[in-house]
């Protein structure tokens, strides 16, 4: 009897759960040209730097709407005011570093072509160095890299942070060749240097939101917190690898806004999770009080440091290998054609035979074909 109950209520179960699948549907409804998001902070001790963009509707595209030209200044308590400059792609920065007065209050304004906002004014709070930026491979390959870091004269401390992270990877194979379709006939000559695609550099800022307290501990310490994970034979450490990451003190507030942000973005999506929450920032419309904006303004210093990862020290590094192996090709001048201006196809270098050739496909020559650019970073080693 109590194995069929069991059974009964385990179908029933499944039901329910099978009948939640519906598709969640939001009550709050955007405008149409969506929410106003702000991304930002207003720093003392370096470039203050804000984004503004908008929401985009669901399922939507993975387009995010930028805005452009509209006018940004950071305001003090004392009736200061600091301009932003306008750099494209909607982002907003100041040209050198603030003078700020840290015993006082900053906020945010923001005019665009109709609408204006203002967020409220926020304390300045100056944030501890990182003691330590670490990182460590377990069993599975998979690295974490972690934060460390103490505030002596606090006994309780919000913290935020986010990181620029670059690596360089290199194609399969580097090609000194290529089949010139501009000359008559057309022909396979060498690579001048500009013309080299082995060897590629991608940059990246995080995207999750990156946060922790030591509310419950007797010191504001913060010991090991994650902030970036890499996942076993990626090719992010094929190479070498750079992430700067940089650390805000934030208020009890601002905390608050983003941990709910965290669970808004980042559930899982369960039958048990709790429902998508509302989320109030604070900046606000001053042209129509009930629009809503999405975004914290916090002021203060931010620190930062920065690690290097070799893939000569981790276990089990990312093979960039071509999956074909190389192939000889004569010089058919329609063996040629077909191949490597018609085909997927494109000369590595020369045979030990007269005119013949090793060919592979031509992504596997160019590094750009897995994301990045040919310019190395000025701050990359030779």
């Amino acid at each position: 009897m109590l194995r069929t109950t069991t059974i009964r209520i385990t179908l029933i179960l499944l039901v329910i759960a099978w009948g939640c699948k519906d598709p969640y549907v939001s009550p709050y409804k955007s405008p149409p040209t969506g929410y106003l998001v702000v991304e930002g902070y207003i720093s003392g001790n370096a470039v203050t730097q804000f984004t503004l963009s908008r929401t985009i509707s669901l399922p939507g595209d993975s387009t995010i709407p930028t805005i452009d030209g509209a006018g940004v200044q950071v305001e003090g308590s004392d009736n200061s005011t600091y301009p932003l400059t306008g750099i494209g792609n909607g982002v907003y920065s100041s040209v050198d570093t603030l003078n700020l007065n840290p015993q006082l209050q900053y906020r945010l304004r923001i005019t665009t072509n109709t609408d204006q906002y203002l967020s409220d004014l926020v304390s300045y709070k100056a944030t501890p160095p990182i003691d330590s930026l670490s990182w460590k491979q377990d069993v599975t390959g998979q690295v974490t890299i972690y934060v460390t870091t103490h505030n002596a004269a606090d006994t309780a401390g919000y913290y935020r942070w986010d990181f620029t992270q670059i690596y360089e990877h290199h194609a399969g194979e580097e090609s000194t060749l290529y089949y010139d379709v501009d000359t008559v006939p057309k022909r396979i000559l060498p690579r001048t240097p500009d013309m080299f695609t082995y060897r590629c550099w991608t940059t990246s800022n995080s995207t999750a939101i990156l946060i922790a307290n030591s509310t419950k501990l007797s010191s504001d310490v913060i010991y090991e917190q994650p902030v970036k994970i890499i996942a076993p034979d990626d090719i992010q450490l094929s190479v070498l690898y750079t992430t700067l990451v940089r650390q805000y003190s934030i208020t009890r507030d601002a905390y608050a806004f983003l941990n709910l942000m965290q669970q808004n973005t980042e559930s899982l999506g369960s039958i048990f999770d709790a429902q998508p929450s509302q989320i109030t920032g604070n900046i606000h419309s001053l042209t129509n009080t009930a629009e809503k904006v999405i975004g914290y303004v916090s002021a203060g210093t931010v620190q930062q440091s920065r690690l290097w990862i070799s893939r000569y020290q981790v276990r089990n590094a990312y093979s960039d290998a071509c999956q074909m192996k190389d192939s000889l090709v004569g010089n058919d001048s329609a063996t040629l054609y077909n191949d490597f201006y018609l085909g997927p196809y494109a000369p590595l270098y020369a045979g030990s035979c007269p005119n013949c050739w090793f060919m592979n496909f031509k992504d596997c020559q160019d590094c750009r074909e897995q994301g990045g650019v040919l310019q190395k970073p000025g701050i990359w080693p030779n």
